[in-house]
């Protein structure tokens, strides 16, 4: 099996016949966890982790999973649910990840792993459902407001990509339903000559014919072009660090700073746009990587002056709660959640 961390959540992992293993594939990181279901209430016991641009193919890769899995801790795998950044086909069989060359084909990891119950879907509508298993304190306060209840939430996220999903309320099944979405390929909104001139950096480096989305600007990817578009305009020696390295380098370097400063403020209109269009009145979560690794960036005032800049709808925006979400496994949580609601596990 490819090198991978291993976490253990339990004294002792027990053994069972019926496990569930949960797996969100990324464009940087591939996350599997095993649940153990009891009376329809499913836990966490172990989890293993991979980087997906090492995986030549997730069909074997799952496979030995399942394997390892039986042979370490005698836990036979029974069902299968994968979350990847893309859309799910229609019997939620296949996608193409968006920022992976390799696709999921559910009869393909049937085939491999000789498990019939095998389901794939989008990344963020996972996450929507992972979002009722998190504690209070892997939820960060970023703007109190007041939630109403049973009313809309959204959940917004960077990392490799930009992912968005939206919550609504289902009386009849008292609960919320969460909606897939592509809305972070939605062409990004240039506010003043700086980040215009941004924009045209990305078209002349990179000779982009097409829209420049907000992806582009809020991934990873992202806060590299933006450093190196403020190390053109000082003309400073050019080098390649990591999106890390650039947030943590910030207080020495000024290209940093002005690359998390301009990442926090797009980074707030995009949650605005997304709190308008979603009216997300029971509050908008921050997901994702960038933000869990980056709580600072919420911290700045510029984040909140972004969010709430809107003169009609300000007073709105303030009343919205804001949340960054800080649990990595909130998507394999979403996982095991999805396939009781949706009735696929018994």
């Amino acid at each position: 099996m490819l090198p991978h961390k291993e976490v253990v959540y339990v004294d002792h992992v027990p053994s069972m016949e019926n496990g569930i293993l949960g797996a969100d594939i990324g464009g940087t990181n591939s996350n599997f966890g095993i649940f153990q279901l009891t009376d329809h209430n499913p836990k966490l016991v172990v989890s293993v982790h991979f980087k997906s641009q090492q995986v030549p193919d997730f069909a074997h890769l799952i496979a030995q999973v399942v394997q390892y899995m039986y042979k370490t801790y005698a836990i036979a795998i029974q069902y299968v649910a994968i979350a990847a950044a893309g859309v799910a086909s229609q019997q939620h069989d296949y996608t193409k990840p968006t920022n992976l060359t390799i696709a999921l084909d559910a009869k393909k990891i049937s085939t491999a792993t000789g498990i019939s119950c095998v389901t794939i879907v989008n990344d963020f509508e996972i996450i929507g459902y992972g979002l009722e298993s998190l504690a209070i304190h892997d939820l960060v306060l970023v703007n109190a407001g007041t939630a109403r209840e049973k009313a809309n939430k959204a959940i917004v996220g960077a990392g490799t990509g930009l992912g968005k999903t939206i919550l609504i309320w289902h009386t009849e099944l008292d609960r919320y339903i969460p909606s897939a979405s592509e809305g972070g390929h939605g062409d990004f909104s240039p506010q003043n000559q700086q980040e215009l001139d941004f924009i045209e950096y990305i078209r002349t480096s990179e000779k982009r014919q097409c829209a420049i989305s907000w992806e582009d600007v809020l991934s990873g990817n992202g806060i590299k072009r933006m450093y190196h578009f403020f190390k053109k305009i000082d003309s400073s020696p050019g080098y390649s660090p990591q999106p890390d390295d650039i947030f943590k380098s910030r207080i020495q370097d000024d290209n940093a700073e002005k690359t998390f400063e301009l990442y926090t403020r797009c980074y707030g209109r995009c949650a605005k746009n997304f709190a308008l269009d979603a009216l997300a009145l029971g509050g908008i979560y921050i997901a994702g990587g960038i933000a869990a690794k980056n709580l600072p960036l919420f911290q700045l005032p510029i984040f909140m002056n972004e969010f709430i800049n809107c003169p009609k709808q300000q007073k709105l925006l303030e009343k919205m709660p804001v949340y960054v979400i800080t649990d990595y496994n909130v998507s394999l949580y979403g996982i095991a959640n999805y396939l009781i609601a949706e009735g696929i596990c018994p």
